[in-house]
């Protein structure tokens, strides 16, 4: 890009007919606006102006990039062809963000004391940027309306996963209580059985031990001496059974 090469008065009105509320101009009247236009350019990364300068000026982006940015935060880029800063033409309401260069850049600058002077004898072109600026405060309106619905749905769907959760939380309790129940069941079992086992424990040991008696006593083969042999192989089957009962306590005990 060449500082030397100035924009010609016809390439300052076809940027001027790029703007909303310029575009409905007459001709002459653009011409006559174009002469109002200083050409400025810039270098990579400098500094247009800061959030929180009064607004004094509109540009048109004729070659380059810059960004718009709230300090680190970028929140767009724009590039030739686009325009920014059109608001302080009607104030001088502090810059909202700050606009910095992201390579070289030509710009053509429209200070706002010179745009109000060329407006006493062009009204029309305060018609044309408040037109603009009410479409730009129904999009706004659209964009807000979006975000209330987006945010009424938001708003639902957090509250039923809020309600899940709960859900989600009484159940775990209860699963909880049930297992703290199980437990104390499984517990109560265990020492009914444990009482149960060692209850029939002895009882079956003097059993067994008169089975042995009645049997080594009785005359072989006969009625007393296969009774006695029946009597204790039965008991044995059911020490058989409490022994087993009392290794499946001690199990579940560990």
């Amino acid at each position: 890009m060449s500082e030397e090469l100035q924009l010609s008065t016809d390439e300052r009105v076809e940027a001027l007919g790029r703007v909303p509320g310029f575009n409905g101009m007459k001709s002459a009247a653009l011409h006559e606006l174009a002469g109002l236009l200083l050409e400025r350019h810039t270098r990579s990364q400098e500094t247009i102006f800061r959030k929180g300068d009064a607004g004094e000026s509109m540009y048109i982006l004729i070659e380059g990039e810059v960004r718009i940015h709230d300090g680190n935060h970028v929140l767009t880029r724009l590039g030739s062809g686009d325009f920014f800063g059109e608001f302080s033409l009607i104030d001088r309401a502090e810059r909202s963000a700050s606009v910095t260069t992201e390579k070289p850049c030509r710009l053509l600058q429209l200070n706002q004391v010179d745009f109000l002077v060329f407006s006493e004898t062009h009204p029309e072109v305060l018609l044309g940027i408040l037109q603009t600026q009410v479409k730009r405060m129904r999009e706004m309106n659209e964009l807000e309306d979006k975000l209330s619905k987006s945010y009424i749905k938001i708003s639902k769907i957090k509250q039923e996963l809020e309600q899940q959760h709960q859900a989600v939380n009484e159940q775990k309790q209860q699963l909880l209580q049930q297992h703290t129940q199980l437990g104390e069941l499984l517990e109560y079992k265990r020492k009914t059985t444990s009482v149960l086992i060692h209850g029939l424990k002895n009882p079956m040991t003097s059993a067994m031990t008169m089975a042995e008696m009645l049997q080594s006593q009785a005359p072989k083969k006969t009625d007393l001496a296969e009774y006695a042999s029946i009597l204790q192989q039965s008991l044995r089957r059911m020490d058989e059974v409490l022994n087993e009962l009392i290794r499946t306590n001690e199990k579940e005990e560990i």
